[in-house]
């Protein structure tokens, strides 16, 4: 009796063992750093427009805030459910490379984007070149100077919202070699915010009571550039200071139009979540990805911020799509 009754239950279960595969085999994981970011919600966006393209599932997943840990946790759960494929933006660089090296070595494809982790056992990685924005953040700021005070001289510094992130670190190494082809402008100071608005606008303003004489910051993320930016708003700053930030959330799209910030250099997290969905559901079908895919950076001032070719940058709502031709 007993035999009999489990042969019918594993006969009955075993359709369901079946689809709950299918399934899994349809569905691309998507881990970010932080969800509560408005940057990684436009990266689901991104993912969640792929998976309409390529009729798939996207799991959208991460912790409230950056939290290596946690990340390490829901990469390990998404694993075991064998995705297609998964894409991630590692939160710490040395913590990632591991879990992520682990996953492939299990026959999962991951598609790295935004940050780099301590391995190369990955399908492919999709991301800003970082230095080179944070080299851009260092012409907009010696440009916003010198037209404010007829040279490209003084005090600055840089905002930086958390230690031990690739892509923190290669934007701020970018800018502080960026500053050496402007050999008046003197770098005094650097503060780290815990990757939370209010502490950025603190820290800022600490700076500027500090030191009556800086006349330039570089934000070096979201958070950063709106607390910043808050902070020069507040003490009415806008035409005799130089802010330059990095992204561009709602918040700081409000202070470039103010004049807060002088301007932004922005990313695609549209894309980073777009393609990475479309190259991870490649990697699943046998498909060998190039290895490393830059997906741009532009710098977006009061001037320039309404260009069509900004929109979607700016809004992801504008975000539209058409054929690529390699511009």
């Amino acid at each position: 009796m007993f035999r009999k009754f489990a042969l019918a239950a594993s006969v009955t279960a075993f359709p369901l063992l079946l689809a709950t595969a299918a399934q899994a085999q349809d569905t691309v994981s998507v881990i970010v750093k932080a969800t509560t970011s408005e940057y990684w919600q436009w990266v689901f966006k991104g993912a969640e427009q792929a998976g309409k393209d390529l009729n798939l599932t996207i799991e959208e997943l991460g912790s409230p805030k950056d939290d290596a840990a946690a990340q390490i946790s829901i990469l390990e759960s998404a694993a075991g459910k064998k995705p297609a494929a998964i894409v991630i933006s590692p939160t710490i660089y040395e913590a990632l490379g591991d879990p992520i090296a682990a996953v492939t070595a299990a026959g999962t494809p991951v598609i790295v984007i935004d940050s780099g982790a301590k391995t190369d056992q990955y399908a492919a990685f999709l991301t800003t070149n970082n230095e080179t924005g944070g080299r851009a953040a260092a012409d907009a700021m010696a440009q916003c100077i010198k037209e404010r005070t007829g040279k490209a001289a003084g005090k600055v510094a840089f905002l930086t919202a958390m230690a031990g992130h690739e892509s923190l670190d290669s934007r701020d190494k970018g800018f502080k070699d960026g500053l050496a082809a402007y050999p008046e402008l003197t770098l005094v100071g650097n503060r780290v915010a815990n990757n939370e608005e209010a502490e950025g606008m603190s820290l800022t303003a600490d700076m500027l009571t500090k030191d009556s004489d800086l006349v330039g910051l570089f934000a070096d993320n979201a958070q950063m550039g709106t607390g910043a930016g808050t902070a020069i708003s507040e003490k009415s700053l806008g035409d005799k200071f130089c802010l330059v930030a990095f992204d561009s959330d709602k918040g700081e799209v409000e202070h470039l139009n103010d004049g807060s910030i002088y301007a932004l250099v922005i990313q695609d997290p549209f894309m980073m979540g777009y393609a990475g969905v479309w190259y991870g559901y490649a990697a699943a079908h046998g498909v060998r990805l190039p290895r490393l895919v830059d997906t741009g950076v532009g710098v977006v001032t009061k001037a320039n911020m309404n260009d069509p070719a900004f929109a979607g940058l700016l809004d992801v709502t504008k975000r539209s799509l058409s054929p690529f031709t390699g511009k």
